[in-house]
């Protein structure tokens, strides 16, 4: 058998073994149903049964505290009771005569080139999500198994693309790793990969499709990005235990987490639940450098009030006692919706209303947020930091409705702390040019690294044809770090990263070398980016993080992070 390798994108850190199992999502559609009656019932059935598979999916997730994966489902939900989809599958079914199976991939097909042809990136994307909760009904109508029934030993899927479901309903005990042919690190398949704790590489190329088919076994590194098919045989004896494994030895201490030569790098989480909070206390998390309050708001039909926001804050600071908890306010916009707050369509809401624009606009939902944070702040360490900040005015603007809040809860009479640091999150190019304004207005600096990726590199980073293109080790942005973490020292400020970057263990030593000062993580990267951090020489980070500013490529710098370690 003939070793071949393959390099992709690395999705979910880990590294694992297992026999190949090449899967394909559909088989040809049936035909058409000289029954209507029978298949208008074998239709409903399926319909109910899948909505109650996807609610038990959602439902672990958010029990796990994995709020981020459940929400995917939540949304696969909505669209699987959307009326325009049944009513288009049923008449498919009663009125011409379609088999039940054919009807649901047809009417969904329609509405997912509906909203393709609208040039909404947002709705856009999810065409892709109409699909899939179109092929789970199929899968119930037709008896067609999805990739977890196919595992029989520990197994590693290649497939061109995964949907949720097929990551959520496989066993956990079989399925190793995935590989797939499409997708970017910001795709479903990766988010919840990410969340499982499997290991995966995306955005393989086609290649890897055909390859696989002859293949045997394959090993994975999700750290790195790279799949082997027919493996050495005795590459399975040099992997690594998988986050999952390492969970039964213990949790990890929570200290200081320094590097071989003596700095300290302050090691945090980003979480969305108390149950997030908490595997990240057991996992060593000195703090939380990141809640995604957005979470509470998402998937339901009102917003929530000031209590449930405070009582949200109260129980993830809880969770880690004594440790900073840095909460972001409401980040929605772009790939992110309320329903409770329905925001104006636009050509391209990427560009349009998000983050702090929204709460800038709308102080009716921004104020009980602040007042939410500072009576939390009077029993905890609580921290403020807004999102996709571009000017000094959008700071300065916040930091009058805070002081509008504050003045708020005085005249209530309800206890609250008055001082809380407010920091900005750099995720637009043009506050990084502009850092050295921004600086004084602002505490800290939190490198949002996904966003700060696709708008220099002018990629949406859920657009999967781009998927080449996202890089967040483009040495254009490696600038753009180094630089706004020299400002916020000039200005004894700290320089953290809490995008997916800062999970990925290979880039640890380059971004300690650029200057950064904190690593907000994914609680299962953790243990991984600890032990990149101790193993690190700042003197030799320094060197290497020249080295990647004057590379031509991203290429060249993964080539160099591989070399390096």
């Amino acid at each position: 058998m003939m070793v071949r390798s393959f390099t992709g994108l690395a999705a979910a850190p880990g590294l694992a073994y297992g026999a190949v199992v090449l899967y394909h999502a559909r088989a040809n559609r049936p035909g058409t149903s000289a029954d209507p009656a029978t298949e208008q019932a074998r239709l409903i059935r399926a319909l109910a049964e899948t909505d109650a598979t996807i609610a038990a999916h959602e439902a672990a997730l958010r029990a796990a505290g994995q709020s981020e994966s459940a929400a995917i489902f939540g949304a696969h939900r909505l669209l699987l009771n959307d009326p325009s989809l049944r009513e288009r599958a049923t008449i498919l079914v009663t009125e011409l005569g379609r088999a039940a199976a054919d009807a649901i991939i047809a009417a969904a097909e329609e509405q997912a080139l509906e909203l393709e042809r609208l040039g909404d990136a947002y709705l856009s994307a999810r065409a892709a999500d109409v699909r899939a909760v179109a092929l789970q009904v199929w899968r119930a109508l037709t008896g067609a198994v999805g990739p977890g029934q196919l595992l029989v030993a520990p197994s590693i899927v290649v497939a061109r693309d995964l949907d949720p479901a097929d990551l959520a309903g496989a066993p956990r005990d079989l399925l190793r790793g995935i590989a797939l042919a499409a997708g970017g690190i910001t795709s479903h398949a990766s988010i919840i990969a990410r969340s499982l704790g499997i290991p995966a590489v995306v955005g393989l190329g086609d290649e890897i499709l055909t390859a696989a088919a002859s293949a045997r076994a394959i090993a994975l590194d999700g750290d790195h990005g790279m799949v082997t098919l027919d493996p050495p045989a005795d590459l399975p004896a040099r992997l690594r235990p998988r986050p999952r494994e390492r969970a039964v030895r213990g949790a990890t201490p929570r200290g200081p987490v320094i590097t071989r030569d003596g700095r300290r790098i302050r090691l945090l989480a980003n979480v969305a639940s108390p149950a997030e909070a908490r595997d990240a206390c057991a996992e060593g998390a000195e703090g939380i450098g990141l809640l995604r309050t957005e979470w509470l708001f998402l998937d339901r039909p009102d917003l929530p009030d000031e209590e449930e926001q405070v009582a949200l804050y109260q129980a993830v600071a809880a969770a880690m006692p004594d440790a900073p908890i840095t909460v972001r306010t409401l980040d929605i916009g772009g790939d992110k919706r309320l329903p409770a707050l329905p925001l104006p369509r636009e050509d391209n809401p990427f560009l349009g209303s998000r983050g702090i624009r929204v709460c800038l606009s709308r102080p009716e939902i921004f104020l009980p947020q602040l007042r939410a944070l500072l009576r939390a702040r009077a029993t905890h360490d609580i921290r403020l930091m807004l999102p996709m900040v571009t000017t000094v005015a959008e700071v300065r603007r916040a930091r009058s409705l805070l002081d509008q809040a504050r003045n708020q809860l005085v005249a209530s009479g309800r206890p609250f702390s008055p001082d809380i640091p407010l920091g900005v999150m750099i995720e637009v190019p043009a506050a990084a040019l502009n850092a050295a304004h921004l600086a004084p207005e602002a505490a800290f600096f939190s490198l949002g690294t996904n966003d700060l990726t696709q708008y220099t590199l002018a990629c949406d980073r859920g657009n999967h044809r781009l998927a080449d293109l996202y890089q967040p080790l483009d040495p254009a942005v490696l600038r753009l770090i180094r630089m706004a973490c020299e400002v916020a020292h000039q200005h004894g400020r700290p320089a953290g990263i809490c995008g997916e970057l800062s999970s990925d263990p290979q880039a640890t030593t380059l971004l300690i070398g650029l200057g950064v000062d904190e690593l907000t993580c994914a609680p299962a990267a953790l243990e991984r980016v600890r032990a990149a951090i101790t193993a690190t020489d700042t003197r030799a980070a320094r060197n290497l993080a020249e080295r990647a500013l004057a590379a031509e490529d991203p290429q060249q710098v993964r080539a160099m992070l591989r070399n390096t370690l």
